[in-house]
Formats: C-alpha cells, structure tokens, sequence
C-alpha cells in the first residue's frame, strides 16, 4: 500500500507515513520533535498540530474535547488521533520550553557554603613503584605496582594495564592509586591525592540536578537543574512506561536522553570547578524506580502492572563506561536501593540525607514531586 507524505514544520521534514499511522508516532519515530505529555491518548494538547496545507480530517471527540471547536475549525488536531490519509503540511507545537518552569536548584551563595559529612569509599594513595633492572627478576610492572599498593594485580582494569608501562617510567615510579571499596580504578602520574570528585544527581520524572563534590572535603563545588527530556513522550511514569510497551526499541530512545543530558550537565558542571573529567571516580545516582530501570537500559513495563514488581531491588554498582558518561571510565557509578513498587531509590537517598532512623521521635520525610512519596521512621 502506497504510503503518504506528511511535511513536518518548522522543522520542514517529510517523511513517508503508512496510512491509518497516528501522525504523533509516525513523526516520533523519524526523529520528529513532538511533545507528548499524556502519552499519545488524547488527554492533553500538547502534540496538537496546525493543517497549513491538506485538508484536514475529520476531528476526533478527544479532538474536540481538549481542543474545543475553535481550534478544531482553524485547523488544529491532536497528532496522537489523527491518522494519515492525504498528503499534507502541519505545524507542530512548540517543544517545552524551560524556562516556563521553575525547578528548585542550589543558589550559587548556597553551593559556597554547603558541605557534606560523607564516606566516599574512594581512596588516592600516592606509592613509588621500582622498577624491574635486571633481566633476572622474574616480576612485571604490574606485579611490582600491586605489591606497593596493596592491591590485587588481576583485579586493575586492562585499560588502565595497557596504559601502565608508559605512566609508570613517565612518572620515574611516582604514581597515585586510586581505588574504590579496594578496587583499583586508576593509575596516575606523580600526586594527585588532592583531586577526587564525584556526582550526586537525582533523576526526576520531571526534573535532574546534579551537584559535583569534593570527596575529601564533603564540598559542594556546583550544582545544575534540568528538565527530564523524556518528558517530550510522557509527563507521567504510566505514559512513559506505556511509550515503552508501544515499541520495545522506545526504551532505547529514553535512556539515550537521560544520558544525553547528564552528560551534557557534566561538562556544565566540570567548566565551572575547573575540574577535569579523569577527577571524577564516583557518581551516585537516585530516581524512582520507573526513571531507574530506564536509565540503566532495563524494561520497566511490569512496574506498571499489579502487584508493580521490580526488576531489580537491590543497590547497583558498574563502571561510567558502561553508561557512557563523560567522566573517569573506571569511575564507579552507584545506584541506591529501590524499596517497592514506584517508591524508588529517591525516598532511600531522603531517608539518608535526613536520618530519620537517628532521632527517637517519629518523622516523615514527604516527598511532594510528579509523584510522591512519605516516608516515616525512627531510631
């Protein structure tokens, strides 16, 4: 069956839709910017397109009902009900604009002074590695560097194996190890004890900050907020989850945004510390428990579906290459717990930040956001 060419403004892209395809899904799936809060079913306006050229068809009762008959007679439509029968130009919706939003972030004067009490697990210890001099020595780089720093040769990452013959005479010996909770994560050149940093980031349904520490210290150096850009197919959790079900390949296009935009405030953050990529070792990451499924590339269709199981519950560590984040690669990217259902790992980190199993009297911490949560306790 021969298709039909739809033109897409302002981006002005045509491309071939099959007939009786929604226009939303069609554009969407061609790289067509298209905001979709409720998820493609109707219930809001925000993929409503404009019939520029073609006739436009007959509108739908969602149509009307979110439209209302002004709108329908100049043209408009919502692009999730309307379906592809003639060739024709429409004009798009304007995407989300953010600074229509506030979102709650860390005042510059507030970052100066913050500081948190923590235990990085990392550790920068600065060894003299001597060389093997004579033939008869039987050892090897990596050998003598393990027995200086304590570590375990077979546990030192390859990459960081192969880069090792040139650090180590570079240096003439003076390297720094890094480890995590005793792994070995890198070798540097001469002192670099005083350079550890990581990331603390919250990943929201509709919103990300992220905040750059000093390990050392508990030094708050920066922080930046964002919109979460999965909100373009879906304000809510059951709209993105149900984007996934549409297409298994969707899961994909959500977690490329996310970290598309983590990345993208990494390097926000790292221009204004003046801190180098290679410095960062840890990134600590929390969100409900659709947003981290999706991020780590997981199904999260059955979070949607009595009785809301989890894929996984329990606390996730793997290097930043796998997520392919801009910082160290070795660098250890940690996922708290999840405790149930959507209560994810944001009301775990909540929980921490406030101690509430510190104190003797009974506190809730509430957390109001796209979805919320309370969460009560006590020593």
């Amino acid at each position: 069956m021969a298709t039909v060419p739809v033109t897409f403004l302002p981006d002005r892209r045509t491309i071939a839709v099959e007939p009786g395809a929604p226009l939303l899904r069609a554009g969407q799936s061609q790289g067509i910017e298209i905001t979709s809060t409720c998820g493609g079913r109707g219930r809001c306006t925000s993929c409503r397109i404009k019939f520029v050229e073609g006739p436009a068809p007959p509108p739908t009762i969602n149509d009307q009902l979110q439209l209302g008959d002004d709108l329908v007679r100049e043209g408009y439509r919502l692009a999730c009900q309307t379906i592809a029968v003639e060739p024709a130009t429409v004009h798009v919706a304007p995407p989300l604009d953010e600074r229509a939003f506030q979102i709650l972030g860390v005042p510059e004067d507030a970052v100066a002074r913050a500081r948190v009490d923590m235990e990085s697990g990392l550790r920068k210890r600065l060894v003299q590695v001597e060389l093997p001099g004579s033939e008869r020595a039987q050892s090897s780089d990596l050998e003598e560097l393990a027995r200086v720093a304590g570590i375990r040769p077979e546990a030192v990452p390859l990459d960081v194996v192969r880069a090792l013959p040139a650090v180590l005479r570079e240096a003439k010996g003076e390297v720094t190890v890094v480890t995590f909770a005793d792994h070995p994560l890198a070798v540097e050149r001469g002192d670099t004890t005083a350079m550890a940093f990581g990331l603390a980031v919250d990943v929201g349904t509709t919103s990300v900050v992220s905040s750059l520490l000093e390990l050392a210290s508990g030094e708050v150096m920066a922080s930046v907020s964002s919109l979460n850009p999965q909100a373009t197919f879906g304000g809510d959790l059951m709209s993105r989850i149900a984007f996934v079900q549409w297409n298994p390949a969707n899961l994909r296009k959500l977690q490329t945004r996310i970290v598309a935009l983590l990345n993208q405030q990494v390097a926000e953050l790292l221009q204004r510390s003046g801190v180098l990529p290679q410095w960062v070792y840890k990134v600590t990451i929390v969100g409900n428990t659709v947003m981290h499924h999706v991020l780590l590339g997981i199904d999260p269709t059955y979070v949607g579906l009595a009785p809301y199981t989890a894929v996984v519950r329990h606390a996730v560590v793997l290097p930043a290459r796998a997520l392919h984040l801009r910082v160290n690669p070795e660098a250890r990217v940690c996922f708290l717990p999840i405790v149930a259902g959507f209560v994810g790992a944001d009301a775990v980190a909540a929980a921490l930040a406030t101690r509430l199993d510190e104190g003797h009297d009974l506190r809730a911490v509430v957390d109001i956001g796209t979805n919320g949560e309370v969460v009560m306790g006590t020593k």
